[in-house]
C-alpha cells in the first residue's frame, strides 16, 4: 500500500498502517504543491518562492539548502524516497504516495465531497508569504466551487441526499454566508425545526477560523452550540439528542441577529480539553452546553445558556424525552430551545455590549477570569495584575472590578493567615463594583461572600440574595448564597440551594461538594456528608469534616485517618483556636460541628 498525503486538516503523511511518518512540514507542502498540479517536479527557484520572500533571493535559496539537507537526513532515516534533488529541481521519488485532494475532482459525488471537505484545505498551515497564501486560497476556493456545483445539481427530485445536502451548505454558507442559493438548500431542510425562520432573513454561519475581528459593535454575537454530554449506552436517544442539537443549529441560521459556529466545528470545540480558550480566541459570547440523562424508563435533556463574558448561565431547562416519543418531541424541543436562544441573548445584547466595549480591557479580564480558576497563589495575585490592566484600559469596566475583589478574597482564602486586611479589601472592590454598575450580580455575590467571612451573616445573606435574584440561572451565585445559608445557620435551607446550584453545574468545582457535605453534617445527616466528600477530586481541605462525620457515626478507627493526614498538612493545629475562626452565626452550629471533631479524636 502506498503512504497517504493528509491535506484537508492537518497536514500529515501516514504510513501503510495510518501510523504518522514524522516529516518535514516544506517538504510536505512540496509535495502537496506537485500532487496538486499534477507535475513530477518544479524548479528550486519555484520552491523557495513559495516558502521565502523573493526579494532577498541569495537567503531564500539558503533557507531552501538548509531544507533540503533535513529532508534527507530524514530519508535516510525512514529508509524511504519521497523527494529526489538536483541542483535545479526538486522532483517526487519513487515511493508510491496517494492523497486526499486527488478525490476532490471534477465529477466527484455530493456525497464523496460534502465526507472529504469537512475541513479546509491546509487549516493549519500558517502561510509566511504571499505566494504561498495565494496558493492556499486558490485551491480553497476551487474546493468551495466543486462543492458548490455539486450541491446544487443534486437538487433533482429522487436524489435522496438530504445528510449529504445539509452537511455541504453548512460548510458553503461557511465561506460566504451570503449565498441565497445555498441557503435555499439548508433552510428547505430545516423549515420544519422552528417558526424563527419565517420571521428573519438570513444569518451568518462561520467556522472560528473563517470569523473576523470586526467589534462588538458590528457584528452579531457569536454563539456555539455543543452537541450533548452523555454516558448512555442507550444509542437511540443518544442519536436523537445529537440531531436535535443540529436541528437548533440549523435552525438557528436564518436569524441575522447571532452568529452560529457550524456544527462540524462545535463537535470539536466539545473535544478540546481548555475550551475557554478556545472561545475567547473565536470571540464566542453565547456557549450553548447539553446533557443526556438516564432516567429509568425515560431520557431528560439538560440544556444551558451561558454568557461567556462572566461565565453565567443565562438561561436553563430541562426537557423530559419519553423513550416511546423521541422523534414526535423533537420539533417541539427544538423550537423551544431556539426561541429561548434567541429570545435571552437578545436581552442580554446590552451586558454583551458592556464587556466587549473596549477589546483590551476585556481580553485582560478575560485572561483574569481564567487564572483565578486556579486556586494557586501566584496565579491569583497573576490574576490581580490582569483585572488592574483591564482597568487601565477602561476605568468603568465593573467585571474586571469584581474580579479584582474575588482576587482578595481568594488570597485571605488560599493564605488562610486570617488577614483583615485581604478581606476588607475584597468588601471595599465589591462595594465599588456595585456603585459602578448595580445590576452585576456577581458585584453583589463578592460583596456577599465577604461579608460572610467577616461574620456581617444577615449582610451577606441580602446581598447574595441580590445577585441571585439578578442571575437566578448563574450556578457559582447561588452555590455562595447556599454557603451563606450554611454558615448562617440555615443548612437546611443551604442544602437545598446548593443541590440546585449542583443541578445548574452538573459538573461542578470541588467547593460544591464541600459546601453540600457541611450542609449535611449540620443536619445531622453524616453518611451524606461523606458521600459528597467522595465526589470531590481534592479531598485534602475536608479532611476535618470527614473526621467529624466518622466521628459523629461511631467509627474513631476511620476517624483517625483523616486527623493524622490533618496534622501531616497543619502540623501546629489547634482545634480551639480553629473553632475561634470558623463563621458559624449560631453556637448550636459551632458546639455540633466542635463534638463531632472531639469524637472523632482530636
Amino acid at each position: 500500500m502506498p503512504a497517504r498525503l493528509q491535506t484537508l486538516g492537518h497536514l500529515r503523511l501516514l504510513d501503510e498502517g495510518g501510523e504518522e511518518i514524522v516529516f518535514p512540514e516544506k517538504a510536505l507542502l512540496i509535495l502537496c504543491y506537485l500532487q496538486t498540479r499534477g507535475v513530477p517536479d518544479m524548479p528550486r527557484a519555484d520552491a523557495a518562492n513559495l516558502f521565502w520572500d523573493d526579494a532577498n533571493s541569495a537567503a531564500s535559496f539558503a533557507s531552501l539548502r538548509q531544507t533540503i539537507s533535513r529532508v534527507q537526513k530524514r530519508q535516510r532515516e525512514l529508509d524511504r524516497t519521497y523527494l529526489t534533488f538536483t541542483d535545479t529541481t526538486i522532483a517526487r521519488g519513487p515511493e508510491p504516495i496517494e492523497s486526499d485532494v486527488d478525490k476532490v475532482r471534477d465529477g466527484a459525488s455530493l456525497d464523496v465531497l460534502a465526507d472529504l471537505l469537512t475541513d479546509d484545505f491546509l487549516k493549519h498551515v500558517k502561510p509566511g508569504n504571499r505566494v504561498l497564501s495565494s496558493w492556499i486560497a486558490l485551491q480553497r476556493a476551487g474546493h468551495a466551487a466543486l462543492l458548490r456545483r455539486a450541491l446544487l445539481d443534486s437538487q433533482a427530485p429522487g436524489t435522496g441526499m438530504r445528510a449529504a445536502r445539509a452537511t455541504a451548505a453548512l460548510r458553503l454558507l461557511e465561506g460566504n454566508p451570503d449565498d441565497d442559493e445555498v441557503r435555499a438548500v439548508l433552510t428547505g431542510r430545516a423549515a420544519a425545526t422552528t417558526s424563527l425562520m419565517a420571521l428573519h432573513p438570513p444569518a451568518r454561519v462561520l467556522l472560528p477560523e473563517e470569523m473576523d475581528i470586526a467589534s462588538a459593535q458590528q457584528t452579531p454575537p457569536r454563539v456555539v452550540l455543543l452537541p450533548p454530554v452523555t454516558t448512555l449506552t442507550q444509542r437511540n436517544a443518544a442519536l436523537f439528542s445529537e440531531a436535535l442539537i443540529e436541528d437548533v443549529t440549523i435552525g438557528l441560521c436564518a436569524l441575522r441577529s447571532i452568529s452560529i459556529i457550524a456544527p462540524h466545528t462545535a463537535a470539536q470545540i466539545s473535544l478540546q480539553a481548555d475550551r475557554a480558550t478556545t472561545y475567547e480566541r473565536h470571540k464566542i459570547s453565547y456557549i450553548l452546553e447539553t446533557r443526556l440523562r438516564d432516567e429509568g424508563a425515560s431520557h431528560t435533556l439538560f440544556a444551558q445558556l451561558i454568557f461567556f463574558g462572566s461565565d453565567e448561565v443565562i438561561w436553563a431547562e430541562r426537557f423530559p424525552l419519553s423513550a416511546e416519543g423521541l422523534a414526535r418531541s423533537r420539533q417541539m424541543i427544538a423550537h423551544q430551545i431556539a426561541g429561548a436562544i434567541a429570545t435571552q441573548i437578545e436581552m442580554n445584547e446590552f451586558v454583551r455590549n458592556d464587556y466587549e466595549l473596549e477589546a483590551g480591557s476585556y481580553r485582560s479580564f478575560l485572561v483574569g477570569q481564567g487564572l483565578l480558576k486556579k486556586l494557586d497563589l501566584r496565579d491569583i495575585r497573576r490574576a490581580r495584575k490582569s483585572f488592574r490592566d483591564s482597568l487601565q484600559s477602561r476605568a468603568d469596566f465593573a467585571p474586571a472590578m469584581s474580579g479584582l475583589s474575588r482576587s482578595y478574597f481568594l488570597e485571605w482564602l488560599v493564605t488562610a493567615r486570617g488577614d483583615a486586611d485581604l478581606l476588607k479589601k475584597a468588601e471595599q472592590q465589591a462595594e465599588e463594583t456595585i456603585r459602578t454598575d448595580e445590576r452585576l450580580a456577581s458585584g453583589h455575590r463578592e460583596l456577599g461572600v465577604a461579608k460572610l467571612y467577616s461574620r456581617q451573616f444577615d449582610e451577606s445573606a441580602e446581598h447574595l440574595e441580590r445577585a441571585e435574584t439578578l442571575s437566578p440561572n448563574h450556578a457559582n451565585v447561588v452555590a455562595s448564597y447556599a454557603d451563606t445559608l450554611v454558615q448562617g445557620s440555615r443548612p437546611d435551607l443551604g442544602l437545598r440551594k446548593i443541590q440546585r446550584a449542583i443541578d445548574l453545574n452538573p459538573l461542578p468545582p470541588d467547593d460544591y461538594f464541600w459546601i453540600a457535605a457541611g450542609a449535611s453534617y449540620s443536619i445531622g445527616q453524616y453518611e451524606q456528608a461523606l458521600d459528597y466528600i467522595a465526589r470531590m477530586k481534592d479531598r485534602l481541605p475536608t479532611d476535618r469534616l470527614a473526621a467529624a462525620s466518622w466521628g459523629m457515626l461511631g467509627d474513631t478507627k476511620k476517624a483517625r485517618q483523616f486527623i493524622r493526614r490533618t496534622y501531616d498538612v497543619h502540623p501546629n493545629f489547634d482545634l480551639d483556636s480553629w473553632m475561634a475562626i470558623v463563621p458559624f452565626k449560631e453556637e448550636w452550629q459551632r458546639q455540633h460541628y466542635y463534638e463531632g471533631l472531639k469524637k472523632a479524636g482530636f
